[in-house]
């Protein structure tokens, strides 16, 4: 059996190496949730931030001519424009402290989206899952073309070469695996990671004025509070002619 030679035994374990780091980095997980509700009242915080960008627009042509007035050439005119766009970013808070959506909506009482949002990130844990499985499964196949080719290749009677006739389908197959792992890795990743998994900045204003409604919320002054704590003076009887 022939020796593998040492620069492909280097470059497969670059390609585990690689495969394992990946993995390894693109694991998913929860973002920590499970503030507690504190009286305090929920607010929205929206704001739209304006962008500028300079883009390059032709506003013309100029036509070269010779002395007989044949064109011979033109070349067009460009000129800077500026542009703008609005991106919109919202933030919710419990009182001054910025907290989760899924903690937003669950101390608001809206439980159904709170339900929602907690789907929606496992969903992407388990598509990052099943993506870190695919390439760690696919560069093993990849992998096994790689070295178990060379070594499994024999020499016939004439001096010619001949590998298994499985190894360039498992480098294929396995190619295919890891570039399909690769996208579910990192498309559970940005499912999880994502800030505003709905991203309805009216839907939250409206848990919060609902909640607040209920904490009777900038209702009542401390002062008055305080003058509706203390019992009422008694009254003076009349008295009798």
């Amino acid at each position: 059996m022939q020796s593998i030679p040492s620069h492909r035994v280097s470059y497969a374990s670059l390609i585990v190496s690689g495969l394992l780091a990946s993995g390894a980095w693109g694991c998913a997980s929860l973002p920590k949730t499970g503030v507690e509700s504190t009286g305090e009242p929920l607010n929205v915080e929206v704001r739209t931030e304006t962008h500028t960008y300079t883009t390059q627009a032709k506003v013309g042509e100029v036509v070269s001519r010779d002395s007989s007035g044949r064109v011979i050439g033109t070349s067009e005119v460009y000129e800077n424009r500026t542009g703008t766009y609005d991106v919109t970013r919202w933030q919710v808070f419990q009182g001054d402290d910025p907290i989760d959506d899924q903690d937003f909506y669950r101390i608001g009482g809206d439980i159904d989206t709170a339900k929602q949002i907690a789907a929606s990130r496992q969903s992407g844990v388990s598509m990052n899952k099943i993506g870190v499985g695919l390439l760690i499964g696919g560069g093993a196949l990849a992998l096994a073309g790689i070295i178990l080719g060379p070594a499994l290749t024999t020499k016939d009677a004439n001096g010619i070469e001949k590998s298994p006739s499985w190894t360039p389908y498992a480098m294929t197959g396995g190619l295919i695996t890891v570039s399909v792992g690769g996208v579910l890795t990192f498309m559970g990743i940005a499912k999880v990671k994502r800030e505003h998994p709905i991203d309805d900045p009216a839907r939250a204003n409206a848990v919060a004025k609902k909640y607040n409604a209920r904490l009777g919320s900038g209702s009542v002054s401390a002062k008055d509070e305080d003058e509706e704590d203390e019992p009422p003076p008694p009254k003076k009887k009349k008295k009798k002619k």
